[in-house]
């Protein structure tokens, strides 16, 4: 069932009043909606270079942690998001199904996943823990597509 934020509901401070939220919040809320209050969940969305390059060539990054342990010990890949509208609902349904987010406890299998054409999203405990994910995708697929061999 699609999880749909409005955000014109959310109170502002003196701070925010003046700040639009990103037209991606349906995607990052819908990632929080279900964590615990004793814990703290990090979501971070980035756009790497050479891994939206490998999945613009039609790489799974799922497929690259068989072949790279230094990735596969460390970090989760979740199946790669297909085209979808950026800002929409549909890109935040398929993330969230993507990551497998547990409706009951709030875990997410993976740490990371890649949106075709976009970026990627980082989920974890800490900012620092969510960029190692990403720097270590990253690092893979500019080796594979450096490689010539996909």
């Amino acid at each position: 069932m699609p999880f749909a934020y409005n955000w014109q509901e959310m109170e502002y401070t003196d701070i925010s009043k003046n700040l639009r939220p990103s037209g991606e919040i349906p995607l990052h809320f819908g990632l929080q909606r279900e964590i615990h209050q004793d814990e703290v969940r990090v979501v971070m969305h980035f756009h790497p270079t050479y891994t939206v390059a490998a999945m613009h060539a039609g790489i799974e990054l799922q497929d690259l942690v068989n072949n790279f342990p230094e990735l596969s010990r460390y970090t989760s890949v979740a199946p790669n998001v297909p085209d979808v509208p950026p800002i929409s609902q549909q890109l935040a349904d398929y993330t969230i199904d993507r990551l497998d987010v547990c409706p009951i406890t709030g875990l997410v299998k993976y740490d990371i996943i890649g949106i075709k054409g976009h970026g990627v999203v980082a989920v974890d405990s800490t900012p620092w823990r969510c960029f190692e994910h990403i720097e270590r995708l990253e690092h893979i697929c500019q080796i594979v597509l450096a490689s010539g061999k996909y």
